[in-house]
């Protein structure tokens, strides 16, 4: 039978060799500017920067590893290290930015509401749909412009009301490379979720988009999302894409209003689902709308051929 102090001696001793063990791992302290990078190494996924990486693989010879970064829009950042067991050692990475997709398009950026259809919905701790939309839409506008990208806004202020036909012709009338619709869903789940036109429906007698319009947006919608997918893994949760068809209004029109009117690609953007009370704190605060502005911009290089 054991005693307690057997027992006692038998922890210890055990605390003592994972100990012996923990040191004999290598560290990598992996830091990068912009931060967020995903951290590789031989291929395998470690982290995001910064963080430090622990080699539990590290012999008494030292061996070679590489460590790869990528984030998107930024070039592919690579160092070889030699690690042996007990070492720690530090990389820093200036990522270079590639050449944005998005330089000449022109983006038409739609912050939802107020429309014919609602004000917008609410968080429960009184986050205004309509107020998020806006500011996401404003930032998104400047790291757009900041590329080179023409932007166009669908309204001038927060509470302009805009009917969410005359949001399409103004896409239309600065022939958008793609018009973006900024909302934010009142469901009982978490996370974003992106829609596209995927058949023709009529509102008011007026019947569209094209199927042209709507190739065109659904061949987009995929890009987009594993885009949005990049930056918010681990964040925010992803509920998908969908056609236009599986919102109520859309259910009942055959398209959303803003697509039936759309005569160039459009995207929906549901960026959070903010009668949830995470995900309204996230899109409260101003790391959340950084990650979701940046989330965007990298749904749009995709979405246009840059990754």
């Amino acid at each position: 039978m054991l005693t307690r102090l057997t027992i006692a001696a038998t922890s210890a001793l055990l605390l003592v060799l994972a100990s012996a063990a923990a040191a004999d791992d290598a560290t990598v302290a992996v830091t990068s500017h912009p931060e967020g990078a995903k951290i590789y190494v031989n291929g395998y996924f470690k982290a995001r920067t910064p963080a430090t990486v622990v080699i539990g693989s590290a012999t008494e010879v030292e061996q070679p590893y590489t460590f790869t970064l990528h984030l998107p829009g930024f070039k592919k950042w690579e160092a070889p290290v030699s690690l042996a067991t007990g070492q720690s050692k530090s990389l820093y990475a200036t990522l270079e930015r590639l050449p944005s997709a998005l330089t000449g398009r022109t983006i038409c950026i739609d912050p939802g509401h107020p429309s014919e259809t609602s004000a917008g919905t609410s968080g429960p701790n009184g986050v205004s749909e309509n107020h998020i939309n806006w500011l996401i839409a404003l930032k998104l506008k400047e790291n757009l412009q900041s590329v080179g990208a023409n932007v166009v806004m669908t309204k001038q202020s927060e509470g302009e009301y805009v009917t969410n036909r005359r949001r399409a012709e103004i896409a239309n009338a600065a022939n958008a490379d793609l018009m973006i619709r900024l909302h934010c869903d009142a469901a009982n789940a978490r996370g974003y979720a992106v829609y596209a036109p995927d058949r023709t429906g009529t509102v008011s007698g007026v019947s569209g988009p094209s199927s042209t319009v709507i190739s065109a947006s659904t061949g987009m919608m995929g890009a987009f999302y594993e885009g949005m997918k990049s930056v918010l893994a681990g964040t925010l949760s992803g509920r998908g894409t969908h056609g236009d068809s599986a919102t109520y209004v859309g259910s009942r029109q055959g398209a959303l209003t803003g697509s039936i009117f759309s005569q160039v690609p459009t995207l929906t953007v549901e960026m959070c689902v903010l009668t949830n009370a995470q995900d309204e704190a996230f899109i409260n605060s101003a790391s959340g709308q950084a990650k979701m502005v940046e989330a965007l911009r990298a749904g749009l290089e995709y979405a246009f051929g840059g990754r």
